[in-house]
This record gives C-alpha cells, sequence and structure tokens, in this order.
C-alpha cells in the first residue's frame, strides 16, 4: 500500500556483504577492480601474508634447527666474528657440525649499570638458558661474573680440571667464598649486609669492579674458597683481539653443562698461541 513505509532490508550477514562488493565492482575494469581491492583491503591483506611468511619461517627453523654441540657465551664482547671463532673451535675440538651445531654468542650485551628493561630482559634470557642446560663456556666481564656466580652459575673448577690443569692458571683463578654467600643465603631478605653482598657490582665504579676483581684472587683471605673461573686477560685470545677493552674478562663453565669436557677444551683454545685469533675480529 502506498502509505506504507518501505521496510529496510535485514543484514544478513556476510554473504550481504559479499553482493554489496560484487556490486559495487561489477561495472569496473579489472585495473579499477585491483585498486579498489588495495585501498579496501591492503592492511589484513599485508598481515596475512607477513603471517605466513612467518609461520613458514618459524617451520623451518624448527625441521632444520640442529642441537649444540657446544654452546658458549660471550658477553659483551667487541667487534667479535662469532661465525670465524665457531668454526675455529670445531676444527680444534673435533667437532660434528653435520648433525649438530657449535654456537658462539658474541652478540650479546648486559650492562648493570643504568640497568634497563633491556637489560633485565637478557639477564632473565641468561637464567632461562642455563635452565635449560644450554650453555657450556662462558666468558663475561668480572662484574657481571660476580653476580652470577655467587648465584651458582660456575662450577667448581676442581670437578673439571685435574689439579695439574687447576695450577697452570695459579694468579689468575676467580675464587668466591661459599662460606660468604651461605651467610647471605640464610640472612633475612631485608638484611642490609646481605642485600650489599648480591647487589655489589649494581651500579658500580670501575675502581670498585677493579678492586673487586683482585679481591677474587686472594683464597687466603676467604673461609671456603671455591675456584670458579680463569681471568684470561693474559691470554693469547684476549691479547690478539682486545675483545674486553676497558673490562676485565673472566672464563667460566656453566653448573648446568652437560658438556664440560668440551667447555675445558675451549678454555685450553683461548690460550692456544698458534691460533690466528687477530683474523676473528669484525673489519
Amino acid at each position: 500500500m502506498f502509505g506504507e513505509k518501505k521496510q529496510k532490508k535485514k543484514y544478513t550477514g556476510v554473504r550481504d556483504e559479499i553482493r554489496e562488493q560484487q556490486k559495487k565492482t561489477k561495472d569496473m575494469t579489472p585495473k579499477e577492480r585491483l585498486a579498489y581491492f588495495w585501498f579496501y583491503y591492503k592492511v589484513p591483506f599485508i598481515a596475512g601474508i607477513a603471517a605466513v611468511i612467518f609461520l613458514s619461517i618459524m617451520i623451518h627453523d624448527m625441521i632444520t634447527a640442529k642441537d649444540y654441540n657446544f654452546y658458549a657465551l660471550m658477553l659483551n664482547s667487541q667487534h667479535l666474528n662469532d661465525t670465524a671463532i665457531s668454526e675455529s673451535f670445531s676444527e680444534y675440538a673435533d667437532l660434528d657440525n653435520e648433525k649438530y651445531e657449535c654456537y658462539i654468542d658474541t652478540m650479546t650485551t648486559l650492562s648493570l649499570k643504568n640497568y634497563t628493561q633491556y637489560d633485565m630482559a637478557t639477564y632473565q634470557k641468561i637464567i632461562a638458558q642455563a635452565a635449560t642446560n644450554d650453555f657450556d663456556a662462558l666468558v663475561l666481564d668480572s662484574a657481571v661474573f660476580y653476580k652470577l656466580s655467587i648465584s651458582g652459575f660456575m662450577v667448581d673448577l676442581r670437578t673439571v680440571l685435574s689439579e695439574e690443569e687447576l695450577a697452570a692458571y695459579e694468579g689468575n683463578i676467580y675464587y668466591i667464598d661459599q662460606a660468604a654467600i651461605d651467610r647471605a643465603d640464610e640472612a633475612d631478605s631485608d638484611d642490609p649486609e646481605a642485600t650489599a653482598f648480591y647487589s655489589k657490582m649494581e651500579n658500580a665504579t670501575n675502581a670498585v669492579i677493579k678492586a673487586d676483581a683482585e679481591e677474587h684472587k686472594h683464597p687466603e683471605n676467604m673461609e671456603e674458597p671455591v675456584p670458579v673461573g680463569i681471568y684470561i686477560e693474559d691470554s693469547p685470545f684476549i691479547e690478539k683481539t682486545d675483545s674486553y677493552h676497558g673490562l676485565i674478562p673472566v672464563f667460566g663453565i656453566a653448573s648446568t653443562s652437560q658438556r664440560m669436557d668440551k667447555a675445558a677444551s675451549y678454555l685450553s683454545y683461548l690460550y692456544d698461541e698458534s691460533i690466528p685469533f687477530e683474523t676473528m675480529v669484525l673489519q
């Protein structure tokens, strides 16, 4: 009837939307249709393509990923070619890289000064990797080494190296005092001495870091000294690469490592004068 208003057609879902789009593009040329599609759908289209690419890469990495036969972290190192070092050590230690991967991380950094969200994330990542038995050997600047060694990250070197092998590094051995660590662990969480013990290297000046590094060379001043690291400042590796300029590098073996023999080989490798370490510096 003429007096009745025409009812608006109800929306019935995606099918109606498709019909509407078909009506709009029915009289367009192919070029105009492409332009129309790109204008209205470029964001979801690009997002979809990106998702497919990301998924493909992730699946490829999962399929082709190799288990590690050695993993070293050289934290805060400077200008090192990780590929060159990995290949060199693989040859030195006769590692099977057909089925496994030798990985030496020279890119990760962590600062205990002006502790940022990045540093916090890096520290948490290191803890997680240690917990999953990834690490074998670690080379850290002395400030970070202190923080990790008093938290149980480093193995007692007497359980890996022979008495004769350890004696070769006399004067360059990094000791922790297990008695002092036990006291700090048993203290209340708000105990000022325990807090100072654990946060000693946070925002420490270079003078404090240097003095602390010297303290850890003297087991005679400790109640229960445990050798957990080797100062490698005078190693051929450091002398030829200058990769820890301005820092005090310390070598340690991860307490969770399942390849401690390889980690011990890496220490010997760093002290091998016949290896052209100078060629492993990024130009």
